[in-house]
């Protein structure tokens, strides 16, 4: 066998459920991307300041999801018989490749052995209940209590800043609990995706000692 029909058998000789794995896979890839791109956005929404008009209006990153794939594949089926020259038995080996030009000329198969497999790769729905959630107020609330209300509303703090200023806290070099909200994006009541960011501005407490 040349060097040329060497590739191709590595290349073209998979199993059923080989073949299957890999559409399954370049679809949740082709997927992922997807998400991570809506992601991104998302983002940049809620931290980007040339974005603060979008954001000041609730508009959310649009979600995209493939629906369906559905797959068909012509498969053959080979055997190929060969003498074991250590035990003088007879070996034989089922080979089972998708069917195009490439296997029914190199390998010399014949069209009659063929099958045709047929699939759909569909996503399963998320019920929208688990998917979205409402912001919750955080107005006059201690920053000490933030990110606990947050984390029930399945939210994550994002970036804090105090008032009169545009650079972001580090949360760590201060004292919490001196601390109140006193504006939040996006605003209490907008519904918005799971896992999402909520900006928040903050101010002393005028009765702090």
């Amino acid at each position: 066998m040349n060097e040329s029909l060497i590739n191709l058998e590595d290349e073209y000789l998979l199993s059923i459920d080989d073949i299957i794995e890999k559409i399954a896979q370049g679809v949740a890839n082709a997927q992922r991307a997807l998400d991570e791109q809506s992601l991104e956005l998302q983002r940049k929404i809620y931290t980007d300041e040339s974005l603060k008009s979008l954001r000041d209006v609730g508009i959310q990153a649009t979600w995209y999801k493939i629906p369906e794939v559905t797959a068909s594949i012509k498969v053959c089926l080979s055997i190929h018989t060969e003498k074991d020259e250590a035990t003088n038995q007879i070996v034989r080996f089922l080979w089972f490749m998708p069917y195009n030009a490439t296997t029914k000329t190199s390998y010399e198969l014949d069209y009659e052995g063929t099958s045709e497999v047929s699939f759909k790769i569909v996503p399963v729905p998320t019920p929208t209940s688990a998917s979205y959630t409402t912001v919750p107020n955080l107005i006059e609330k201690p920053l000490s209590n933030v990110e606990s209300i947050l984390k029930q509303a399945g939210l994550i703090l994002g970036t804090t800043t105090e008032e009169g200023s545009d650079q972001p806290i580090n949360l760590d070099t201060i004292t919490k609990e001196d601390y109140i909200v006193i504006n939040q994006i996006p605003e209490t009541e907008i519904t918005t995706s799971i896992g999402g960011l909520v900006n928040v501005t903050i101010s002393k407490k005028q009765n702090n000692t």
